[in-house]
Order: structure tokens, then C-alpha cells, then sequence
């Protein structure tokens, strides 16, 4: 080619450029990008096989609802068995025993702070009822009531409470 054409072509090019950017700027600007039509797709001749696509369409869409079903099912039934597992735990602390949580990966942060403070609070009741039931055994020399029978010094000071009268106060001021 002489530099001539090659120049011509060229320009003609770059006249033509600025109008494919403009066609595309807008897609870039706004993000949106238009759907393209397939060329490699062709459109089925005959109405069966339309109706072959279609069933094949509902097929795909049947089992993706039911895989999603399943795993819905799935995530439904593990959330069971962990609430079993706590409710389980919880019974037994509360019988009194001490049970190692960091056993349990499957209980949640939330469910492990839950449990310990009820060890915790198992454990202070444990020590409460300890000592009240010390202070109700009498401790190490048992009790000594004292006779409720009155001696005559008592009986006296009874009969002395009795005939007691009040002298009135004279107001101070």
C-alpha cells in the first residue's frame, strides 16, 4: 500500500472510532451492561423440540427447589440436635455436674456463656445449702438450750415487771 491509502484508511478508521466508543460509553458509565444476543444459539425448528426444552427447563428448576429444600432440611435438623445437646447439658448441670464444655464444638459461643453461668450459679447454691447446714448442725459442741422452767429469782422479777408503774417525765427545756 502506498502512504496515501494507508493515511485515508487510517482516518477513515478514527472517523469511525469515536462513534464505537459513544455506542459503548454508556454501559460504562452506568454499569449496565445490555445482553448480547447468542449468534452460536439456534432457534429449534419444530414445536417438539420447544416443548423437549421447556420440560428440560422445568427438570433443572425442579431439582435446584429441591436440592435447596434438602439443605434447608438439612441446616433444620442440625439446628435440633444442638438444641437437644443444650437442652441435654442443661439438665445435667442442673443435677450438679460438672461438665466440660469445651467438649462441645457443635454449641454455639452464646450457648457455652448460658451453660457456665449455670455451673456457676449450681455451684454457689452447693455452697450455700454447705453452710447452712452447719449452722443447723450446731457446729463442733452440738447446742445447749436453755430450761425454760423459772427460777425464783425469775418469778420474782416477773411479778416485779407486772406491778411495774411508769413514772412520768417532766419535759426538759
Amino acid at each position: 500500500m502506498d502512504p496515501k491509502k494507508l493515511a485515508q484508511t487510517v482516518a477513515k478508521q478514527l472517523a469511525q472510532e469515536p462513534l464505537e466508543i459513544l455506542k459503548s460509553a454508556s454501559a460504562q458509565v452506568t454499569g449496565v451492561e445490555t445482553q448480547r444476543p447468542q449468534e452460536n444459539y439456534q432457534q429449534p425448528q419444530n414445536p417438539d423440540n420447544q416443548t423437549k426444552m421447556v420440560q428440560h427447563q422445568q427438570e433443572l428448576q425442579d431439582k435446584m427447589r429441591s436440592s435447596r429444600r434438602m439443605e434447608a432440611y438439612q441446616r433444620e435438623l442440625e439446628d435440633i440436635r444442638k438444641q437437644d445437646v443444650f437442652k441435654k447439658l442443661q439438665e445435667r448441670i442442673s443435677q450438679g455436674e460438672e461438665v466440660p464444655l469445651q467438649d462441645f464444638s457443635e454449641l454455639s459461643m452464646e450457648q457455652k456463656q448460658v451453660l457456665n453461668a449455670q455451673m456457676e450459679a449450681v455451684r454457689f447454691q452447693k455452697k450455700q445449702a454447705e453452710y447452712m447446714e452447719s449452722q443447723n448442725s450446731g457446729g463442733l459442741f452440738g447446742s445447749a438450750k436453755k430450761s425454760r422452767r423459772m427460777g425464783s429469782s425469775q418469778k420474782q422479777e416477773a411479778q416485779k415487771q407486772e406491778t411495774r408503774v411508769e413514772k412520768p417525765v417532766p419535759p426538759s427545756g
